[in-house]
């Protein structure tokens, strides 16, 4: 069982149902899981914010259907990994973490998602790899994003105008 809990800054904010969130992870995968455990999804995209949200919003990414996605932005001495995973049927847990150098973490992401062959779920096989691998803090439990450029769009564009970056999405499950 995972259970999250919210930073005492965040209760007002949030519903009761929503203060603790627990989370059988050991169950049995639900259907969604299963079907996106074996058809995961990692895109890279370069270019400027702008660019990278051009291309987002020609892409069917299934945000709604998924339980757990995340974005990795890498630029020039700039890092960020965001982890979105859903706490209720309406709001989302969003973990950030900011640095210099992601340090190979594309890398072992494709590797944990080629590892896995679908077999156990894939959200939580990548949150384990990034948990492990960077310092991941809540930054808030938000509403369901409307769209792929809802969620990401702050995000990209807190990197600069005009800068160069890649972004990647890891659509799970």
């Amino acid at each position: 069982m995972t259970t999250i809990y919210l930073p005492e800054v965040l209760m007002s904010a949030v519903d009761e149902t929503v203060r603790e969130t627990t989370v059988d992870v050991a169950a049995e995968p639900t259907l969604g899981c299963k079907t996106y455990s074996w058809s995961p999804e990692v895109h890279d995209l370069y270019g400027d914010a702008e660019a990278i949200l051009e291309k987002v919003d020609t892409m069917d990414m299934h945000l709604d259907d998924r339980r757990v996605y995340a974005l990795v932005i890498a630029g020039e001495g700039s890092a960020e990994v965001r982890f979105f995973e859903q706490v209720d049927a309406e709001n989302w847990a969003v973990l950030s973490w900011q640095g210099a150098d992601l340090d190979g973490l594309h890398g072992r992401l494709a590797e944990t998602v080629l590892a896995n062959r679908g077999i156990h779920c894939v959200g939580e096989q990548v949150k384990a790899l990034l948990t492990g691998a960077v310092d991941l803090e809540l930054q808030g439990i938000v509403p369901a994003p409307t769209s792929p450029r809802a969620a990401f769009a702050h995000t990209l564009r807190a990197h600069g105008t005009n800068k160069f970056i890649r972004a990647t999405t890891a659509l799970l499950c």
